[in-house]
């Protein structure tokens, strides 16, 4: 007899034609998982009402299927963008966009950002939030290496990075969006996956069909890596497949990059770059929900998953070090955050951002006084309620955005 071992297994998913199509074949991708719940697979517990004499029951019914499923997971480059792009109801932009002379005749650095002779950055479609690359500049320092855009104006690229100032303008070097971008569309595109959950040791798979990614929360926390939990809900549809259909897709592809790690991050809150953080996390969700309905006695799921309104939610704590987030909890002030996630490499270093552009804080709760040693400590929360859409001057015009150098 062989039992299934914790360790020998995996979890492949890809991306379904539509609504009640099964993927199959090659070109699955596999969770680099850490953990969690796996497919669950529930039924309602239908009890009989009949009343006996004997004091007895009788046995009682299935009712509908529901599926849910979670898996812990381990962030790296690429390895979780097709459920970033399904859990955002929308398309990676890989659009080539890459400014040079032609578009602002020349420029000169600052301190803090590069300053155009002529046309906007506005105009031209830069966003606040974006990660940007300069070549050609004079100064070596300035070029090939991930630059923040911290603010916009109609001459001025404002960075989150100190540049060399160079007040001599320059007219042969360009300033280029890297990678693949992906912000909240108009038009809300849902996907559906097969997922399947192959264990190894007794060759079995369970496989759910027509499920919808629908959560997603990153997490950070000290001496640790970027940890993503993916999360999502299905008709009900599953099957448990024999040995000689397990594994159920013929390839599956893996990650390959080393995952990111929390030291090598960096956290934009409210305009400043973090050095006290000692946790972290940033949840997407867009309630994905199966409801239970009856008609046909050959189908035993819901006919669909149907999604509601983006929320995004976020919780962290840090080192207190003065009152300034207390009162602007206090004033109502508008926030933004920007994550950084990069590769360990030479610049320019791959990476994968995340940009909250517009909330405001929900509480800012000091830890207890103690007599032990240590700081004390903040806990700060934002709830889904106070993070809305970014409709200013040089935003995207969405909750949340990413950035990737991922092909």
């Amino acid at each position: 007899m062989v039992y299934q071992t914790q360790s020998n297994g995996l979890v492949a998913y890809k991306k379904q034609s539509g609504l009640g199509v099964a993927a199959s074949g090659s070109g699955a991708n596999q969770l680099r998982i850490s953990g969690g719940n796996g497919i669950k697979l529930s039924k309602a517990a239908v009890q009989s009402t009949e009343v006996r004499n004997d004091g007895l029951s009788v046995r009682g019914r299935h009712g509908t299927q529901a599926i849910a499923a979670s898996y812990n997971c381990e962030a790296s480059l690429g390895s979780l963008d097709p459920i970033i792009e399904a859990v955002m109801r929308s398309t990676w932009d890989a659009t080539v966009f890459n400014k040079t002379q032609a578009d602002f005749t020349s420029l000169t650095t600052v301190a803090d950002g590069f300053v155009f002779a002529s046309g906007s950055p506005i105009a031209m479609g830069f966003k606040v939030g974006d990660v940007v690359r300069a070549t050609g500049l004079p100064d070596a320092a300035n070029n090939a290496k991930n630059v923040r855009i911290a603010a916009l104006s109609s001459t001025k690229i404002t960075t989150a990075e100190a540049l060399i100032v160079n007040a001599a303008p320059d007219t042969t070097c360009s300033i280029a969006r890297p990678g693949k971008r992906l912000v909240n569309p108009t038009q809300l595109a849902k996907a559906y996956f097969t997922v399947e959950e192959y264990e190894g040791d007794i060759d079995r798979s369970t496989l759910a069909q027509d499920f919808v990614f629908g959560g997603l929360k990153f997490s950070m926390a000290a001496d640790g890596l970027l940890m993503a939990e993916a999360s999502g809900t299905g008709t009900g549809q599953i099957q448990a497949l024999a040995s000689g259909s397990s594994p159920y897709y013929s390839s599956t592809t893996a990650p390959s990059d080393v995952p990111f790690s929390v030291v090598d991050a960096t956290i934009r809150f409210g305009g400043v770059d973090l050095v006290e953080l000692t946790s972290f996390d940033l949840t997407v969700n867009i309630q994905p929900n199966a409801p239970k309905t009856f008609g046909s006695n050959a189908q035993k799921y819901s006919p669909d998953v149907f999604t509601g309104s983006l929320l995004v939610s976020m919780n962290l704590t840090a080192l207190r070090k003065d009152l300034a987030r207390l009162a602007d909890f206090i004033a109502e002030t508008p926030y933004s955050l920007h994550i950084l996630a990069v590769d360990n490499m030479s610049e320019p270093k791959d990476f994968l951002s995340i940009v909250v552009p517009n909330f405001t804080l929900g509480s800012v709760d000091p830890s207890a006084f103690s007599k032990q040693g240590g700081p004390r400590t903040e806990t700060i929360q934002i709830p889904a309620a106070l993070v809305g859409v970014d409709t200013s001057t040089g935003g995207n015009n969405s909750m949340i955005s990413f950035q990737t150098t991922a092909p």
